[in-house]
């Protein structure tokens, strides 16, 4: 071995030095292309590092937010004449003396002004006399108004967020886990949404729906398909729109792919709820 080291190092002596400079000039270069396959092509640091996400529900354009719950109306307050509610009792209770009227008028002043109707709250001020209740009075009754206006309004209808389809990731080329859903508002506005997902990270990953079903071979999957763009974490929820004329009768597959290297990492069918 040392002969042979002793060999080299005397014919690199003998090279001149334009040889010399050609020799490192395409030992740099060869260098630096296995540094750009390594890390950039074959991208080989992302298999040992999780690219994690923890995306909230997706908000659609009506409005809807997936994991909102419905608006349930609030149940009728019973009725204070009831005398088997809490609310009967409650009203039935013996008023309390009402504390002096700060603004009172003193004993010397006019016997004759009207003394204040005390206010329903609690807050000063809020006093009413007895000419101003009269007068209030007297517009409602120009103007025919009754003593109640009852009115019972339905809740507006809203759109509500639900699952159109869902199914459950398998292994293919990498490990890979976690629940898939088609979150849908009833406007025609489609999410696809991870849930409990992870797979290995990658090189250039993308999220297809393809026509292929789950165990079909490699080749199949970008036959018929649709790309819904980058992968946005290996690890982690995570929201796709989809768009509106897609048929998920024919594109029934979600595919976790490898674009640059043609290799599927994961697949889940949707099943129709």
């Amino acid at each position: 071995m040392k002969r042979l080291i002793s060999r080299m190092w005397g014919w690199l002596k003998a090279l001149s030095i334009r040889a010399k400079v050609l020799i490192a000039v395409v030992s740099a270069a060869l260098l630096g292309v296995l540094i750009w396959l390594v890390f950039f092509w074959f991208a080989f640091q992302t298999y040992f590092i999780d690219d994690e996400v923890d995306e909230a529900g997706p908000v659609f354009d009506s409005g809807a937010v997936a994991g909102t719950p419905a608006v349930e109306p609030a149940a009728p307050e019973p009725a204070a004449d009831d005398p088997g509610t809490p609310a009967a009792e409650s009203t039935a209770a013996e008023p309390t003396a009402a504390a002096p009227d700060a603004t009172a008028p003193a004993p010397d002043s006019d016997a004759d002004a009207p003394a204040p109707t005390p206010a329903t709250g609690p807050m000063p001020g809020d006093e009413l006399s007895e000419e101003l209740i009269a007068e209030m009075d007297e517009a409602m009754d120009e103007l025919g108004m009754p003593e109640e206006q009852p009115v019972e309004e339905t809740m507006p209808e809203m759109p509500q967020v639900g699952v159109e389809a869902s199914g459950e990731f398998i292994s293919r080329s990498h490990p890979t886990r976690g629940q898939v859903e088609v979150l849908g508002d009833g406007t025609g506005q489609r999410f696809l949404r991870f849930e409990d997902f992870r797979t290995d990270n990658g090189p250039d990953l993308n999220v297809y729906l393809s026509a292929a079903p789950p165990d079909a071979p490699v080749g199949q999957f970008t036959d018929v398909y649709v790309d819904l763009g980058d992968l946005k974490g290996n690890v982690g929820s995570q929201n796709y729109e989809i768009p509106r004329d897609l048929d998920l009768d024919l594109y029934s597959t979600v595919v976790v792919w490898c674009v640059r290297f043609s290799v599927i990492f994961g697949a889940a069918e949707l099943v129709p709820s």
